[in-house]
């Protein structure tokens, strides 16, 4: 007999692969789930919340336990069942090394364009594939892009209530032990529905949430969602470790690009050169990886500037932050005097000392594929998520601007920058 798969999850309890789902957990043992193992969830969160250390591959079973879930909740047809489950529980799949920050130096290569490419390129998975559905890797394809039907299919994945969502901020609130990040999960699957939301289309259904029965809890989720961005994605310290680790890796393809590459990380220095790299080199990649040519840079690097930006995040010594609130006129006139400093001190390589950081989180306005529709409200009777928002201040685009910057030029930037804000004031 073939035994039930079952996980101890600390956000969700139980996540179970047992009777028509138990085949779906022999895609866990493929080389691109196990590689989520080595991933971190959070990036460089752990460097200022020390429990922040849970991997993509926890969160891919907490997708998909959602999941099932809601596929449940909205009794739907097994197959159509089937395709939400697997594509929740694949969705992480083409994440590269410390997620996002490593997507921002190697443009192109963003997660998504490599999910597809692994379904259907990596051997060991797409038979996986094959054998729940035959055509299933084209069909997870179709899903991650536009093409699939019901398009409300794709909106439990990727929306502005998806199943993504719905478990990384539970998941990322426990560990990072941030207790704003929670809110009633229950009650928000308890409110989904899918109705004929439009007219004079082959396609009338749409997911939508009942304003009546879930709206308060939808809020409730918005909250913890705007709460965790201001307070830990974009905590200073940790967009401080971030930046700092793009700054080394660019000087990295800059050395690579100037035939100087530095040893240690050949796949990505394909990458940088923008060379053909394929799944399974591409899959090398992850979190131990770049840690492990970190420390090798940090002692051994030819290159001095990459030495010391490797050795600084290596050691924790990272960049300072001033913050600069929302003015950007006053960012713009402390630019130029904060490049001048940065350059008498460190000369032709400033660039890699000093970074203006925009972390601007608009976080609920959605494209209209991914529109959020709600039924029975009082008012407007029918009415997207969007256009509710408009009157809320969680609709409203949230702006840090910071310097982030060496903290040796920290004491003679201080003066320009309380300078620049002085001028904003006196605007006001």
């Amino acid at each position: 007999m073939i035994k039930d798969r079952v996980f101890r999850d600390p956000v969700h309890g139980l996540i179970e692969f047992k009777g028509a789902d138990r085949p779906i957990a022999d895609l866990l043992e493929t080389h691109p789930m196990q590689r989520l193992r080595r991933i971190k969830q959070m990036g460089f969160a752990w460097l200022v919340y020390p429990g922040a250390e849970h991997s993509r591959f926890g969160h891919a079973l907490g997708a998909f336990h959602i999941a099932q879930r809601v596929t449940r909740r909205l009794d739907l047809d097994p197959q159509l069942a089937l395709h939400v489950k697997v594509a929740a529980l694949l969705h992480d799949i083409g994440h590269g090394p410390f997620s996002h920050a490593w997507e921002h130096v190697f443009p192109g290569h963003d997660h998504e364009r490599w999910g597809a490419r692994i379904v259907g390129e990596n051997a060991e998975l797409a038979a996986a594939l094959e054998a729940l559905e035959p055509g299933l890797p084209a069909t997870l394809r179709a899903f991650w892009g536009k093409g699939y039907k019901p398009h409300f299919a794709r909106k439990l994945v990727s929306s502005q209530l998806d199943v993504d969502r719905l478990d990384y901020l539970l998941r990322d609130g426990h560990y990072s032990g941030a207790g704003y990040a929670t809110y009633d999960l229950d009650w928000i699957i308890h409110a989904i529905q899918i109705a004929d939301v439009h007219t004079g289309g082959e396609n009338p259904k749409d997911l939508v949430i009942d304003y009546r029965r879930g709206m308060y809890a939808v809020e409730q989720y918005l909250f913890a969602r705007s709460y965790m961005y201001a307070q830990v994605y974009h905590h200073k310290t940790v967009r401080a470790a971030e930046w700092m680790f793009i700054k080394t890796l660019e000087r990295f393809a800059q050395l690579t690009r100037q035939d100087a590459e530095p040893g240690g990380l050949p796949i990505a220095g394909a990458m940088a050169r923008g060379a053909e790299v394929s799944v399974g080199d591409y899959l090398r990649l992850q979190d131990v990886s770049l840690t492990t040519a970190l420390d090798a840079w940090s002692e051994s690097a030819a290159d001095p500037v990459l030495r010391d930006l490797a050795g600084r995040l290596v050691h924790r010594r990272l960049f300072k932050t001033f913050d600069l609130g929302d003015d950007k006129a006053a960012a713009d006139f402390l630019w130029p005097h904060a490049l001048q400093i940065a350059e008498a001190r460190f000369g032709p390589a400033a660039s890699s000392y000093l970074h203006l950081d925009t972390a601007r989180q608009v976080g609920y306005l959605a494209a209209g594929d991914e529109e959020l529709h709600v039924i029975d409200h009082p008012r407007y009777g029918a009415v997207t998520l969007s256009r509710l928002l408009e009157d809320m201040p969680l609709g409203q685009p949230m702006a840090a601007i910071r310097l982030v910057c060496a903290p040796e030029l920290v004491d003679e930037l201080r003066p320009h920058v309380e300078h620049a804000l002085g001028r904003g004031r006196g605007r006001k």
